[in-house]
């Protein structure tokens, strides 16, 4: 669930044993449209000879319901070190999101947080989850260990004489970064473990960071990222709850290709400009 890395390991082993594969409802993934989630996923169980691929950051117990009803499916959880996770997306946001932070707290505060919630509500819920379907790897297994851990993804998902080695060099950052236009990193920046001392948080930071990391509560950590996701919240409605109006227009939007173009390739360029990011980059300078 969520990591680009597993889902092209899980892509490119298809690819190379020549194996057809087709996409589930990738908007109703990508906006929690419950429904559509579970419509677009009765067609694996009415497909038991066609593998189907889906990336998901499924977080909320509603959330994780609906991915698992499907009842033919194999569901690949991948866990990071929050610390890393937050690196990886302090330089992510700013390097393709157009984000314009003034140091680390400053992108803490802003997006950093509500990151940190919605991961450690991520791993929370589906640490409660004990069904066969469901197996998890550690993301430096998958980075420092590959022959190990894609074999077992392997036998997990049923795929038999895949070639470990070639699938490894296929999901190198180097070969990524070629077969995916990104020479420059700003997408894949860098694997393996980061170094969050690098960008010198601040202690209230690192507190709260602690604080989020250490708490076991899914509805405290729910309802906290909720009231940082208050913006998205009063536009599309909320993530855990069945669609309404707003979060079908919400799913229109990214099925369109238009629409995903400008947010994709326009928007980011257009927040630079923001009066509050040009305020950050001078701080930052």
């Amino acid at each position: 669930m969520g990591s680009t890395f597993q889902y092209l390991t899980g892509l490119n082993a298809l690819k190379q044993l020549g194996i057809p594969y087709r996409q589930t409802d990738n908007a109703a993934l990508a906006v929690f449209h419950l429904q559509n989630i579970r419509k677009s996923f009765q067609a694996l169980d009415g497909s038991p000879d066609t593998y189907f691929l889906a990336k998901s950051h499924a977080a909320f117990p509603e959330q994780v319901e609906a991915v698992l009803s499907a009842k033919n499916s194999r569901v690949f959880l991948v866990w990071r070190d929050q610390r890393d996770s937050l690196v990886s997306d302090f330089h992510f946001s700013q390097r393709r999101g157009g984000h314009v932070y003034g140091g680390f707290d400053d992108y803490f505060r802003r997006r950093g947080r509500k990151i940190l919630l919605r991961n450690c509500l991520q791993k929370l819920s589906w640490q409660q989850i004990d069904d066969p379907r469901v197996r998890a790897w550690d993301y430096l297994d998958l980075v420092d260990n590959f022959e190990q851990a894609a074999g077992e993804m392997m036998n997990f998902a049923g795929l038999c004489g895949v070639d470990i080695e070639a699938l490894k060099q296929s999901v190198s950052i180097e070969q990524l970064r070629r077969t995916k236009k990104d020479p420059q990193g700003a997408f894949f920046r860098k694997g393996g473990k980061q170094n969050l001392g690098e960008l010198n948080p601040g202690p209230d930071s690192l507190k709260t960071i602690e604080e989020i990391m250490g708490e076991t509560d899914v509805q405290k950590i729910a309802a906290d990222f909720e009231r940082e996701d208050w913006m998205r919240i009063m536009l599309f409605g909320r993530e855990c709850r069945e669609a309404g109006a707003r979060k079908a227009v919400h799913w229109g939007l990214h099925q369109a290709n238009g629409i995903r173009y400008l947010r994709r390739n326009v928007l980011p360029g257009l927040y630079k400009f923001s009066p509050r990011r040009l305020i950050g980059s001078k701080r930052a300078t």
